[in-house]
């Protein structure tokens, strides 16, 4: 059982409150056009946080690329007090398609990630009340996966372009029937935890041999596209940084563990998340620690609280140790939450700069 580092008790330490807190007022920067990681960090850098993160459909008229910001809740060039709070609005490519006639309709996962049904309804707009949750179909659409719903009886499901594996169901409930003219339906709506996400025309009658298509963006697929699949670790004899040198992604921190055999300290082999914020004293900074924007980095120093990072890098929270507890003074291990593999990166050596990249 991995024992996990009471740091705190072991030495002093100091936590920094990030960027900013003593001016009256900053000016919010422009984060439209940029992905999300790109605006926390810029929004941080003054001393803002990063709020909600509303979503909207993407398309060629949107005159902005997918999974970029398209509206900021605080206005830019506006003085806000330190610490406010900047909602985003964030285009996001349709991952869902249905595909429909009037006896039938495929939902299909358009992504590179899973789908969470969840929260996933179909609803009748106007004409007779109708609904679907898609959770009928399974709790997610995988990879390859889809959802098919026939409105008349039927033994199976029809092979459909795009499907390695279909969910399906036959209902002759016409209160189910949101997609058919059939049934007397004109539009429906796709909603994803009770927001309107796209409005569909309904299937005519005898549309068997011209199928319509609706598309929508789902919430909560996931985002791993922009999370790096790596964490980056530089240091010296006397500073120790994790730092996210991306451009435009995420770095998750409090998922992979370390582990230290620093030979002075009373347990060998003593774990730390460096993303825990307890661990730096919860300090109060507009930044997130538990994962770090572009260029941002969490820094730890060894008998120097003067040092600096070892590489450049915005730092959102300090931590000083002693050389008796600090880790990287020895070879020290990484447990990554990858793939639960355990890798070693070496010690700090005099006079030079060691760079580890390991599977976060």
């Amino acid at each position: 059982m991995k024992i996990f580092c009471t740091l705190i008790l072991l030495l002093v330490c100091l936590a920094l409150t990030g960027p900013i807190l003593a001016q009256e007022t900053v000016t919010v920067p422009d984060v439209t056009g940029l992905k999300v990681p790109q605006a926390a960090a810029e929004l941080n850098r003054v001393g803002l946080r990063l709020g909600n993160q509303n979503t909207t459909g993407w398309n060629l008229a949107s005159g902005l690329s997918p999974d970029t910001i398209s509206l900021q809740s605080v206005a830019a060039g506006t003085a806000a007090a330190p610490g406010t709070t900047v909602d985003v609005t964030v285009l996001r490519s349709a991952n869902l398609a249905v595909v429909y006639d009037d006896n039938d309709l495929t939902a299909v996962n358009l992504s590179a990630e899973t789908i969470n049904l969840a929260g996933v309804s179909f609803n009748t707009v106007g004409g007779p009340a109708a609904a679907f949750l898609a959770a009928r179909w399974a709790g997610t659409l995988e990879v390859g996966d889809c959802g098919q719903l026939w409105s008349v009886n039927r033994n199976g499901p029809k092979e459909f372009t795009g499907c390695n594996s279909t969910h399906w169901l036959t209902t002759t409930n016409s209160q189910e029937h949101f997609w058919t003219a059939a049934n007397g339906v004109v539009r429906f709506q796709i909603m994803d935890n009770g927001l309107e996400r796209v409005v569909c025309d309904a299937a005519p009658v005898g549309s068997q041999d011209q199928p319509l298509r609706c598309e929508a963006y789902i919430a909560g697929s996931g985002t791993s596209g922009e999370v790096t699949p790596y964490v980056y670790f530089a240091y010296t004899t006397q500073a120790f940084a994790l730092i996210n040198p991306s451009a435009d992604k995420w770095m998750p921190t409090d998922e992979t563990t370390l582990l230290n055999y620093n030979p002075q300290i009373a347990v060998p082999g003593a774990s730390v998340r460096l993303g825990d914020p307890s661990l730096f004293g919860n300090p109060a900074t507009a930044a997130d620690l538990t994962q770090l924007a572009p260029h941002q980095c969490l820094l730890l120093t060894s008998d120097n609280p003067n040092a600096a990072p070892p590489e450049p890098c915005d730092v959102i929270a300090q931590l000083d140790l002693t050389s008796t507890v600090a880790f990287w003074l020895a070879d020290f291990q990484i447990d990554s939450a990858a793939d639960d593999e355990q890798r070693q990166c070496p010690a700090a050596v005099a006079d030079k700069t060691t760079i580890c990249v390991m599977p976060r």
